[in-house]
């Protein structure tokens, strides 16, 4: 009887893992959504000023954006905004073509991997030739860089 207990118990067990694995696979968008996003955050003696998440999103949409456009999620001690005067905000040393809060439907940005109620989230477009270096300066307190 001990036996015949054991025995179901490891066939429930197995059965059930599988079940598992299969709930927690992921879909193929956030793996690519993964893979190009980047963070930073501007530092002043281990307490952080600001920090931005930043998704490169033309291989994401390729038949849908026209120029290097990025979402860029923003949070800061200021106003949440990529528009402020204590922070500048540079793709390869200009300031981007284009910025915008009106993100378009197709963008499913509430599940992308960093999403945070807490940040403000913009289009950013450039038109500045690749790899794409993104700077985020403040006056008085750092930078933070990241390359695409």
């Amino acid at each position: 009887m001990k036996k015949l207990f054991a025995f179901l118990s490891l066939i429930i067990i197995l059965f059930s893992g599988c079940g598992i694995k299969n709930a927690l696979s992921q879909d193929p968008l956030y793996e690519k959504t993964l893979k190009y996003t980047q963070r930073c955050q501007v530092l002043n003696s281990l307490e952080t000023k600001a920090l931005i998440d930043i998704v490169y999103l033309n291989p994401l949409y390729p038949d849908k954006l026209q120029n290097p456009s990025f979402l860029v999620g923003v949070y800061n001690d200021f106003n949440n905004s990529l528009n402020n005067t204590e922070f500048t905000f540079l793709i390869n040393k200009k300031p981007p073509t284009k910025i915008s809060k009106n993100i378009p439907n197709y963008i499913l940005y509430k599940n992308f991997p960093f999403y945070n109620s807490w940040m403000s989230y913009y289009i950013v477009e450039t038109n500045t030739p690749a790899p794409y270096l993104i700077e985020y300066k403040s006056k008085h307190w750092g930078e933070c860089n990241v390359t695409f």
